[in-house]
This record gives C-alpha cells, sequence and structure tokens, in this order.
C-alpha cells in the first residue's frame, strides 16, 4: 500500500502512531489498526489509527518458562546498560556468572528463533537447547565453561549486540563468526577435554557441590576439614567426550569423598591403562557402577582414614578385579 502527503500538512496518522516505537531497541513488528471512511466527492478515502501495539511472540511453552523468566530480566538489564551507558559488552558480560550466562543464551537462541540456522553447524548443541527449560541452560553453562575464553568472549560480544539491536544487526562476516564459534563448540563435545578445561570443570564443580549440591556435608565438615575432601566425578572429565549431551557437572555426577578414598578409586581408574581410548559409553557407565558399588559406602559422609584402612584395600581389589573382568570380556 501507498501513503501520500503533502510536506505542508501534518505527518500521516500511521507515521505519527509508529514514531513512538522508534525510541526502543533494536527490531519490532507493529501491528496497526485501522479505520478508514470515504466521503462522496473526495478523491480519496481518509483513515484515522484505532490502535498500534508491538506483536509479541507466542508464550513459550511450560518446559521453557524458567528460563524465558530468567532470560527477560537479563534483555531488561542489558538494554538498560545499552541504552544509559558505553556499548563495553565485555564489562557488562563480565558482571554475571556462567549460570546467568547460559539462561542468557539459552532463552534467546530460543525466542529469536535462531536454533533452527544452527542445526547444520551445531546439531548437538540444537538438540539439547531445543528441548528447553533449566537443564538445558545448565549444560550449557558447563559447555560454556570449557569453552575457551577467546571464543566465550568473542560469543559474547556478537549476542550482545544481537541482543541490542536484533539478528539482522550482524553483518554476513559477524554472522559466520558466530556460526564458526558454535561450530567450534560442537567439535569440542566430542573431543578430549584439555588441562585448562578439566581444572576450571573440578574448580567448578567443587563449589557447586559444597554450596548447592550438599552444603549440610559443607557445614559439617567446616572450612579447615573440608580441604582434606575432593569431588570425585561419578563418569570422569576423561569421557565427557562420550556424552555430549550430557552436563558432566551435574550434581547426580558430583561425589564428596575423603582424599585417601578418592586416590584409590583414581586407580581403579587408571588400571584401565591403554584400553581407556577405545573404551564407548557403555562400557564407562558399566566402570562407574563397579566404583560405585565398591566404594558407596564413603560417599557423601565423613571418614577417618585410619578407622576403615583394611576395608578401603579391599574394596580397591575388588573394584580392580570387576574392572578386569569387563575388560576382558
Amino acid at each position: 500500500m501507498r501513503w501520500r502527503w503533502r510536506d505542508d500538512c501534518c505527518p500521516h496518522p500511521v507515521v505519527q502512531a509508529l514514531l513512538p516505537f522508534v525510541n526502543a531497541v533494536g527490531r519490532r513488528t507493529v501491528e496497526v489498526e485501522l479505520e478508514g471512511r470515504h466521503v462522496r466527492g473526495d478523491a480519496e478515502p481518509r483513515w484515522r489509527v484505532v490502535a498500534a501495539t508491538t506483536l509479541e511472540p507466542a508464550r513459550p511453552p511450560e518446559a521453557m518458562e524458567d528460563i524465558a523468566r530468567e532470560y527477560r530480566a537479563m534483555q531488561e538489564d542489558i538494554l538498560r546498560h545499552w541504552r544509559e551507558e558505553v556499548k563495553d559488552s565485555a564489562r557488562l558480560a563480565g558482571v554475571w556468572s556462567f549460570e546467568q550466562l547460559a539462561y542468557w543464551y539459552v532463552g534467546g537462541f530460543i525466542a529469536k528463533g535462531v536454533l533452527g540456522t544452527l542445526e547444520a553447524v551445531a546439531p548437538t548443541v540444537v538438540s539439547v537447547l531445543g528441548k528447553g527449560g533449566a537443564k538445558a541452560a545448565q549444560w550449557f553453562r558447563t559447555v560454556l565453561i570449557r569453552t575457551p575464553p577467546a571464543e566465550r568472549e568473542a560469543l559474547q560480544r556478537l549476542w550482545m549486540k544481537v541482543e541490542a539491536e536484533g539478528l539482522m544487526a550482524l553483518e554476513a562476516g559477524e554472522q559466520a563468526e558466530l556460526r564458526h564459534i558454535l561450530a567450534r563448540v560442537e567439535k569440542a563435545l566430542h573431543e578430549p577435554l584439555d588441562r585448562q578445561a578439566k581444572k576450571r570443570l573440578r574448580q567448578w564443580a567443587r563449589r557447586e557441590y559444597f554450596e548447592t549440591v550438599n552444603p549440610r556435608l559443607a557445614k559439617e565438615l567446616g572450612p579447615l576439614r573440608m580441604e582434606e575432601y575432593e569431588i570425585h566425578h561419578r563418569i570422569p572429565l576423561e569421557y565427557a567426550r562420550l556424552f555430549p549431551r550430557t552436563d558432566i557437572n551435574q550434581g547426580t555426577n558430583l561425589v564428596a569423598v575423603e582424599r585417601t578414598v578418592h586416590r584409590s578409586i583414581n586407580r581403579v581408574w587408571e588400571s584401565v591403562g591403554q584400553q581407556a581410548q577405545r573404551l564407548d559409553s557403555r562400557q564407562v557407565e558399566a566402570l562407574s557402577r563397579v566404583i560405585d558399588q565398591q566404594y558407596g559406602s564413603w560417599f557423601h559422609r565423613i571418614h577417618v582414614p585410619a578407622e576403615s584402612a583394611s576395608a578401603l584395600a579391599t574394596a580397591e581389589q575388588n573394584a580392580l578385579r570387576a574392572v578386569k573382568q569387563l575388560l576382558e570380556r
């Protein structure tokens, strides 16, 4: 439809109705309801705007509501800083935790319909995030932790621009950069973790366990004695590549054990030797069950090494024997 008005007249009613919407940040779609009236003898009908509203996306599914709530709160924070302060996305994103960033990314990817455009380069990422819910955000939090800092910063920079100005604001090179980063994330999910990634995940697991998973044990141990306890991953970090859709730092995979117990468990896993590279996910799960069966009595509780040295030695021998039998099948 084509609109015309003379320069010496007031702007057309549609233009007047749309002007207030240009004060917001980013692209949006506005629905305008018009009412027309044609008077006999007039060359053109006369129009007036009855209503003008921004079209909102459909309400997210129930499984995603928790993400949507966190995402909307963070988006408001982004837009406020974007308008009121310098556009320093690295500084703004730097004040958020990995968990907040994960909700921001996952909520944005889903709300803005970006997942479909990334499926070709990051199928695992898309399949997990497409399910929505807090578990998807928590999984992506772990992905962010194990992503190299330079790639994390680039992703933050690009996505900050999308949030503030819309997906179409990305230039062709920036869109290609976004796809490249997600493709690298996808590839890394199926590769062994490097030393720095393991270090970051272990640090996060320890804090997560004692602050969220089992704060009661932290209180019982106290700060000094807590230093004698380590966090055991039931599915070890060394095998995270076999479980790309699993949050390797999820609470059910974390166990607090006294240091001597953890060393014994590590010796059992180390007994796999060179066969470790050939294990599949089912074998790793079977070995994990062996560890649970033999060492479960020391999980999540206070342990005095001198009181159960012989029991611990027996558990280790039983576990070594069971692992050998599994590997010989």
